[in-house]
């Protein structure tokens, strides 16, 4: 067994809160192995994240360790003072946070920022510049020499975290600790982390500790898996047992749950039912009996045994004891997560064309009139959306998929009339809607609703969970309704227990605000709703969750959604048809098992094929992931826009925008020298 660095042992922690204390973690222990790289996966609220902050001692002011000790190269980290914690932080153990937009200074350059770490180091300026020059160089950043000097807001989503792995390895630590690194990224985007944080780890032996909901990634990345639930480990070994032969239910239900493990196309996602417990009452027995299949009578009373395998162990009294089960667990592939039966069958989407783009473009201006003057700009905008068409019908799922920046979310924000459309049609019921005035505008509102990325920061935090949901009919002025009324009908109807409706947005879960924001939306009976990555930082089950309530109302309201994702196993089982985007415009678009079984686009073909596996014996390849960075629009390509990062490309892409075709009935595409029907091509415009 390889040597320990860091070792977590029966480490408790309490939060001091209004609503007594909440024992947030109990009894945790995992080794660290040296030169490894170690997963911590888990449900929100776990405490995953609290577990990292105790190391690195960053906890809260009401946070209390009771118990345990957190022991890195023979020292207790846990009763180290001010001084030797901040020499320990930073130097040897560094970490690279979730969002590095608010973990990075908005007002400073990279090259001052990179300087500022090596505060401690006895060099001059230009050598501390050379030092970050070379790391940024390491993790991918074109033109080092010049981009150091560069703000947070010039780099895009995967550049800034880039920036942000290089910033973490500039001290040479020994231990990395990363918290949610790639939620936020798109599939290639995260591809490009994922190779980047293991090849640092073997050119620099770092060890690292990565925290993650996402069992792809974890899959992919990690050695060794430590499984949290409501503030104990469950469950921990090596990458391979835990995703082959799980032993915990709880191991098992998470891995059932993932969309990407789940081979048939369905509607209906497996989902673990019930919630986490409440940790400010006190608990015994298995924290996890009230949601697992195999409980028994005991389980809820009795401690679970801890049942050591190989370098792991299984906290469960079906392993061992007088509750064991010799058949437990069942083999490989048995489901044991029972998968909820569908309200009603869903809508078939054979209704008539509910909305039409055609030839959308939207545009932003990037300087003003004095200044693009005086700097000989002719036309000073960029295009963020280009010549975008597409077609929803009633019933139907439209799934809008691309990378991050490729205009997905501009597109949405246009159809409502949130954002000017400066060419083309967008027609709602046959009827032209583009930049109406909003007095003629406000009565489609009704049938046309959003439900926003950011559940909690869509909602007012100083307005109750009543008050958002009925907040739409007061607008409209939706005249003899008891609101009272109506607030537990829209609960009710997105499953949200009555008693929350008294709550406000900072007392809910990610999967509870999401479930405001869908009543909050269905108030008015939409027809039509635009759901902007509503399943972006959800577990897998609360995933399931959002995403069954969403097909049970389809089904029922003959509803139609324009699913705005980049996360494309859940894409392959809620879409009837999807339009891929890059760089704002339609690469390519059709049904959604023909996308999935024979992309035309290159750069579908790469999206398709860079969905991680939760399989760590199906990771990808070296240099599978695209290639490059998503060209800048100030500098949008003369030809193809995806030509620079194609690996198909020719000359002739280079020289024009390659026109739309058609290659079978509803499904076209913008290429050249597609990957299919290349033969059967039509050129449509």
């Amino acid at each position: 067994m390889a040597e320990n660095l860091l070792t977590v042992d029966g480490l408790s922690l309490d939060f001091r809160t209004g609503r007594g204390r909440v024992r947030a973690l109990r009894d945790v222990s995992f080794p660290v192995r040296r030169g490894r790289i170690l997963g911590i996966v888990g449900e929100s609220g776990s405490g995953k994240s609290t577990v990292l902050w105790s190391i690195l001692g960053l906890l809260a002011r009401n946070a209390e360790v009771t118990a345990g000790r957190i022991d890195f190269e023979g020292r207790d980290l846990l009763t180290l003072g001010g001084a030797d914690l901040r020499a320990v932080r930073g130097e040897k153990i560094s970490v690279v946070f979730q969002d590095p937009m608010t973990s990075q200074i908005p007002v400073l350059p990279y090259a001052r920022q990179m300087e500022d770490i090596l505060y401690r180091r006895p060099l001059s300026r230009a050598a501390k510049r050379d030092a970050a020059v070379d790391l940024l160089r390491r993790v991918g950043i074109p033109d080092p020499d010049s981009r150091i000097d560069a703000y947070p807001h010039q780099f895009s989503g995967g550049m800034r975290q880039r920036a942000a792995i290089a910033m973490s390895m500039l001290t040479g630590p020994n231990l990395l600790l990363a918290d949610e690194p790639t939620t936020a990224l798109d599939v290639t985007t995260e591809a490009q982390i994922v190779a980047l944080m293991r090849d640092l780890q073997t050119e620099f032996e770092t060890t690292i500790v990565v925290v993650s909901h996402d069992l792809g990634l974890i899959a992919e990345l990690c050695d060794d898996v430590v499984v949290m639930y409501a503030g104990e480990v469950v469950e921990t070994g090596e990458v391979r047992d835990i995703f082959h032969h799980a032993r915990h239910p709880y191991t098992r239900a998470l891995l059932e749950c993932d969309p990407a493990r789940i081979a048939e196309v369905s509607r209906r996602l497996p989902v673990i039912r019930g919630d986490l417990p409440d940790l400010t009452r006190p608990l015994q027995g298995c924290i996890f009996a009230p949601r697992c299949q195999r409980a028994m009578p005991g389980c809820a009373t009795i401690p679970p045994p801890v049942v050591p395998r190989g370098t792991g162990a299984a906290k469960c009294h079906l392993l061992d004891g007088p509750l064991a089960d010799p058949d437990w667990p069942p083999p490989a592939g048995t489901a044991t997560v029972p998968r909820q039966e569908a309200a009603a069958p869903p809508a078939r989407p054979d209704g008539g064309t509910l909305l039409e783009l055609r030839d959308v473009n939207v545009r932003f201006r990037t300087m003003g009139p004095i200044r693009a003057r005086l700097r000989g700009v002719a036309d000073p905008h960029v295009d963020a959306v280009l010549d975008a068409g597409l077609t929803i019908r009633a019933g139907e799922t439209l799934a809008l998929v691309g990378e991050s920046g490729s205009g997905k979310t501009t597109l949405g924000r246009a159809i409502l009339n949130l954002q000017p459309v400066d060419g083309g049609s967008v027609r709602f019921d046959g009827a032209e809607i583009a930049n109406a005035p909003e007095r003629r505008f406000k009565p489609l509102r009704r049938d046309m609703a959003m439900m926003f990325q950011d559940p909690v920061g869509s909602l007012s935090p100083r307005k109750s969970v009543r008050a958002l949901i009925t907040e739409p009919l007061l607008i409209h002025g939706v005249a003899g309704r008891d609101l009272d009324a109506e607030a537990e009908r829209l609960a009710d109807m997105v499953r949200l227990p009555r008693g929350f409706l008294s709550r406000y947005p900072h007392e809910l879960s990610g999967g509870q605000a999401r479930r405001v924001g869908v009543a909050r939306a269905l108030a008015l009976n939409p027809r039509l709703i635009v759901a902007d990555e509503p399943t972006a930082g959800l577990d897998v089950s609360v995933q399931g969750e959002i995403l069954n309530l969403m097909s049970d109302l389809q089904a029922e309201h003959g509803l139609s959604y324009l699913f705005i994702t980049h996360n494309l196993p859940v894409v392959r089982h809620v879409a009837d048809r999807i339009a891929i985007m890059y760089l704002g415009r339609i690469v390519e678009a059709g049904p959604a098992a023909e996308i999935f079984a024979a992309p035309a686009h290159p750069y579908t073909a790469a999206l398709v094929g860079g969905v991680p596996h939760p399989d760590p014996d199906r990771r990808r390849p070296p240099g599978s992931a695209i290639g490059g960075e998503v060209p800048s629009l100030l500098r949008r390509p003369r030809g193809c826009d995806f030509a620079a990062r194609c690996p198909h490309a020719r000359e002739a892409c280079r020289e024009a925008k390659p026109p739309h075709a058609r290659i079978a009935p509803g499904h076209t595409h913008a290429c050249l020298f597609p990957l299919r029907g290349a033969n059967d091509t039509t050129r449509i415009r």
